[in-house]
């Protein structure tokens, strides 16, 4: 029996697919929420033969990387999708692409083997937005790099706390005229770039604005290195 299939007790085979997907801006306003319940009505229309789970209300087995904030678009999305029949990536890719709404495209696919599932194993993310402000995006990202900290308040559930995101930014360079920004994510450490914009205002420049938020990568960690979600090595072995 092939290692990325698990027979279950009740005699099925389960498969689990992680898939990488493209946001663009068609769909960037769309929740977090609505777009896993997109994904979720583009399996059932394919035919997909999805696993559940158990209980009075079973729920499709799906998990989508870190949630993406409101408003932004990306090109480097994933997601893990459990299924009872042995499929193949390739076609698990093509089934979902003829029935997702327009603004939701699947690049990429692979068979995940490994049981962490990729909110837990995403570990950087590396953004690109415009900068409006007096300053260039050379000195903008020279400041943040040469910041000793970057301390601005974060409110979340109601309760507000003042976080260093400079400990949080692994780089930060002029790319093509937009500011992109590597840095740390997941359960843990996570940066939204909205919140380092914050920063920027106070310590940098109170007129500062950040425009287009897009992310362009997502990183798990493999020994050390950065590595992507779909690679061999992130795929079977943590």
């Amino acid at each position: 029996m092939p290692a990325e299939q698990l027979v279950l007790e009740r005699g099925f085979v389960l498969t689990t697919i992680r898939i990488k997907f493209r946001k663009d801006t068609t769909v960037k306003f769309i929740s977090h929420l609505d777009m896993m319940k997109s994904f979720q009505r583009a399996v059932k229309r394919a035919g997909l033969e999805a696993e559940y789970s158990h209980g009075f209300n079973p729920q499709m087995q799906m998990v989508f990387g870190a949630p993406l904030s409101l408003g932004f678009t990306s090109d480097a999305e994933y997601a893990d999708f459990s299924f009872t029949k042995d499929y193949m990536p390739n076609f698990v890719a093509e089934e979902l692409n003829k029935t997702l709404p327009a603004g939701l495209m699947v690049e990429a696919s692979g068979i995940r083997n490994i049981k962490t599932n990729i909110m837990a194993d995403i570990k950087y993310a590396e953004y690109i937005f415009s900068i409006k402000s007096e300053l260039t995006i050379d000195d903008v990202a020279n400041k943040i790099m040469s910041a000793e900290s970057l301390p601005v308040e974060k409110t979340r559930k109601n309760r507000t706390k003042t976080v260093n995101v400079r400990n949080l930014i692994l780089n930060a360079e002029n790319f093509d005229q937009r500011l992109k920004i590597l840095v740390k994510a997941g359960n843990e450490n996570n940066l939204n770039p909205r919140l380092l914009t914050e920063a920027l205002k106070i310590h940098i420049d109170p007129n500062i604005e950040g425009v287009g938020y897009n992310r362009i990568k997502q990183y798990v960690e493999r020994e050390g290195r950065m590595i992507s979600p779909l690679s061999e090595k992130a795929l079977e072995t943590k």
